[in-house]
């Protein structure tokens, strides 16, 4: 069930066929991707303990991106017995996560033991079955053990390469975004965490140039050191609020030679969803925080400086009316390859079986 707005309908709707779509956007696309630390391994190395865990990957785009297809989906059962899930766990789950506590929002008259079907909250489909573990919601800890979901993911974190900080989980497009903006020098990431884009980055420039990632959420900054920790990367991590950075960190004006934008957005884009709801002020309130972003990306820059602006949604408000309102400050619009077709590009799990993504590359004149 999707529950947008008339004017992100609109604005869908002048894109794709809307049905299909939202059958689109309930799966999780043709395959999960890992990108390779090229820092730390080559691609053939994760491909082999891939392989010796049962898993067939391939390398799709880059020699870097290695990606492994999704199974599904599934028919599930909807059992006597269930639990209820919230819209994030639920998403989890039906890739084949087990039920966690935090995620839990039902689970009454459980036997541990019992088959039970895990049911996403508003819509009750059911996403996965598996083993009650518990009789009542604890605190913490494992509360279903799922075995049999809608879809079937490979586990990359219980890799030995996840371990050593040899790869990184990421989408194909949010990869092939970094790589088409050919970070060089001075690059600025606006809205970092959890760090994806900045961590391919720093990987691509191989230690030379520099790298300054900001953000304005602590949470998602802690996790993002973590990752770097993890990853064995060195570079500057600053909470701040981007819109401000021309003011806060006046001796960076005029100096980026890279800037990446990829601000707070609808999301329409992420997959897979078990349902979702978008209002209309949601699109417009986006828009308008990611203007914010970009007029100071501008000023950022040096002249023939390159900005990446991306986001993971699909409405037009969020993504072309921004380039228009880029082209307005002096931005200019550049055509860079990627396996879908050269920027701007907006990826759909409908035409291509990736999350929705939008990708462009634009040039202080």
């Amino acid at each position: 069930m999707f529950w947008y707005g008339e004017k992100i309908l609109e604005e869908l709707r002048s894109q794709f066929p809307l049905q299909p779509l939202f059958e689109a956007l309930k799966t999780p696309g043709k395959h999960l991707c890992l990108r390779v630390n090229t820092l730390k391994a080559t691609p053939e190395e994760v491909m082999e303990e891939l392989e010796e865990k049962g898993y067939k990957p391939y390398q799709p785009y880059l020699p870097e991106l290695v990606c492994v297809k999704v199974e599904g989906p599934f028919e599930v059962p909807k059992l006597e017995k269930f639990v209820i899930a919230d819209k994030r766990a639920a998403e989890s789950v039906m890739m084949g996560a087990d039920l966690y506590a935090p995620g839990t929002l039902s689970a009454e008259g459980l036997r541990p033991g019992e088959e039970v079907s895990v049911l996403a909250e508003r819509t009750l489909e059911p996403v996965a079955t598996g083993k009650a573990l518990v009789s009542e919601i604890p605190k913490r800890g494992k509360v279903v053990e799922v075995t049999r979901s809608k879809f079937k993911a490979p586990k990359f974190r219980e890799l030995k390469a996840f371990e050593e900080g040899k790869v990184y989980p990421q989408g194909a497009p949010s990869a092939i975004a970094v790589k088409a903006l050919e970070p060089e020098g001075l690059v600025i990431d606006m809205n970092a965490a959890p760090g994806g884009k900045s961590f391919y980055a720093y990987e691509l420039m191989r230690g030379k140039g520099k790298l300054i990632a900001f953000d304005i959420s602590k949470k998602r900054i802690q996790k993002m050191v973590e990752e770097m920790r993890r990853l064995g990367h060195n570079f500057e991590v600053i909470r701040a609020d981007s819109r401000y950075l021309d003011l806060d960190f006046p001796e960076l004006v005029g100096k980026a030679d890279r800037v990446i934008v990829d601000p707070p957005c609808t999301a329409i884009g992420v997959i897979p969803k078990v349902w979702d709801e978008k209002k209309d002020e949601d699109m417009i309130n986006a828009y308008k925080y990611q203007i914010q972003f970009v007029k100071v990306a501008h000023k950022l820059l040096k002249k023939g400086g390159l900005m990446l602006y991306s986001t993971c949604t699909l409405t037009k408000t969020e993504n072309e009316k921004v380039l228009e309102f880029a082209q307005g400050l002096g931005f200019e619009i550049v055509e860079k390859e990627t396996p879908w077709g050269k920027t701007p590009i907006k990826v759909n799990p409908l035409e291509h079986g990736e999350p929705g993504f939008f990708i462009s590359i634009l040039k202080k004149a």
